[in-house]
């Protein structure tokens, strides 16, 4: 997929890797899909059935980092990040090390939830240090059950009294769910910083799947202007065919 150009938000076209996990190839076997059984046929049979996207495009900012959360692919690219955004400092190898470490354990987990790919965002603008993430999820529902409604999820979420409302995106309906959460004391990894998290459920057109738009930033005195750019980001999906 190629890349995107915008005058306010330039960098990669995200590209999901569900194909990868099931097996299916777009033309030119470097796309993927989104769709867990893609229908071929005739134009009727398309009519008949309609066809999910195969793909989908999001725009990031420049300077968001992708990562593939292919385990045959992000080795390298997560030392090729750390090693770049390490390059002008005094890192020394062990330090490159356990932060590789750090990230690989955070490519493991998104994966393991059935995460596609992740974005990093470690980067200074002016003087200030700014730190974000986002992880891109594909959920489908559990053999021999269905996915339900957008509404049944934000139910479920403002049931529990959370910040939960539904939007139109350009991509279609969307449940949006915002929350902080602060790290335990005895956090494995030391954490102390209160991370704001935003989630974006859409679902994936004439399919039983979702997308999830996962964003996080321990930056507390920015959450809210990195929120709006959060929301911005989550307007660029377009579904591809």
């Amino acid at each position: 997929m190629s890349k995107e150009s915008d005058p306010a938000m330039t960098g990669d076209a995200g590209q999901s890797t569900a194909a990868e996990q099931t097996g299916t190839k777009t033309a030119g076997d470097h796309g993927t899909t989104v769709a867990e059984e893609p229908i071929g046929g005739t134009s009727t049979d398309a009519e008949t059935h309609p066809i999910p996207p195969t793909d989908y495009r999001l725009a990031v900012p420049e300077g968001w980092e992708r990562v593939v959360l292919d385990p045959d692919r992000w080795p390298h690219r997560i030392d090729k990040l750390v090693n770049r955004g390490l390059r002008r400092t005094r890192a020394t190898p062990q330090l490159k090390a356990a932060l590789a470490e750090r990230v690989r354990a955070q490519a493991e987990a998104a994966h393991a939830n059935g995460g596609v790919e992740m974005y990093l965002v470690n980067q200074v603008i002016g003087q200030v240090p700014v730190s974000a993430g986002l992880v891109v999820t594909l959920l489908r529902p559990p053999p021999g059950t269905e996915a339900g409604d957008l509404s049944d999820t934000a139910l479920s979420l403002a049931a529990t009294g959370a910040d939960v409302r539904t939007v139109d995106l350009p991509a279609g309906p969307a449940v949006r769910h915002l929350y902080r959460r602060t790290p335990s004391p005895d956090d494995p990894d030391g954490n102390r910083l209160t991370v704001t998290h935003l989630d974006v459920h859409l679902a994936v057109p004439r399919s039983e799947q979702r997308l999830l738009l996962s964003f996080s930033t321990p930056m507390e005195p920015l959450a809210d202007a990195l929120v709006t750019l959060f929301d911005s980001i989550a307007r660029t999906l377009q579904w591809m065919a």
